[in-house]
């Protein structure tokens, strides 16, 4: 028995100072994210959301601090899920 493929979505999911808060954005798309690793610059200009909070101040910028995935599947499809925790911080 041959297996039918099934079409992915890829979705970030964009929290703030803890991953226990709820997120401020969320994005979907048909194709992977690049690589998003603990310690990069995240800048969430380009983002809308009436949801963000805790912005950085002068001489900061949002770093990424934890990062989690979450795969599963849903109406024959299937999910990878990245989530992402952001805090403020001074540039160093």
């Amino acid at each position: 028995m041959k297996k039918k493929s099934q079409s992915i979505s890829y979705i970030l999911e964009i929290r703030i100072n803890s991953m226990r808060n709820d997120p401020v954005a969320q994005i979907e798309a048909s194709s992977p994210f690049g690589c998003i690793s603990i310690g990069d610059k995240f800048h969430h200009e380009a983002i809308y959301s009436d949801a963000w909070h805790d912005l950085p101040e002068d001489g900061q910028v949002f770093f990424v601090k934890d990062k989690s995935h979450i795969i599963g599947s849903h109406s024959n499809k299937i999910l990878h899920s990245i989530i992402i925790c952001i805090e403020a911080r001074s540039i160093t």
